[in-house]
């Protein structure tokens, strides 16, 4: 089977004409959360983006996303997942140490803990690995509908 690649109609049409869609859906969310976790790699400092990017399939759906737990940092007065800063990026801008007397952290090239009661985040520029990671897998959708 081929599926041409057109507009979403014609995808959800050509999906809709196929008997067993939810093997077809579980394998191609499964390349995607596979995909994902490889594309977010580089962001890996704690463990915590890795074990919080999830998936779920159920019947003829499937969902990757990236869950908020031990995610949320205040921004501008509401709690937001971090996620969004690795997607997205930020701009330059001053970290302070709010609940404690001083932020801790650590450089690559030393093996001691730093101390500062601030520090300036030269900003980030984002890396949207989920949508990265969507791309690659559509690019091999044939191949994962063969398979199903």
């Amino acid at each position: 089977m081929r599926i041409k690649v057109g507009t979403t109609e014609e995808i959800f049409e050509t999906l809709d004409k196929m008997t067993d869609t939810s093997q077809m859906i579980k394998n191609i969310t499964t390349a995607v959360h596979k995909e994902v976790k490889n594309q977010a790699k580089k962001h890996f400092i704690t463990g915590t983006l890795h074990r919080n990017i999830l998936m779920k399939t159920k019947g003829n759906a499937g969902i990757v996303w990236i869950a908020d737990d031990n995610m949320m940092v205040n921004w501008k007065g509401k709690k937001i997942n971090y996620a969004t800063f690795v997607l997205f990026g930020t701009r330059p801008h001053l970290i302070k140490a709010k609940n404690r007397k001083a932020l801790r952290f650590s450089y690559k090239s030393l093996d001691e803990f730093v101390y500062r009661k601030s520090v300036r985040h030269p900003g980030y520029r984002g890396d949207d690995f989920l949508r990265n990671a969507a791309k690659k897998v559509f690019k091999n959708l044939d191949k994962l509908i063969k398979e199903s």
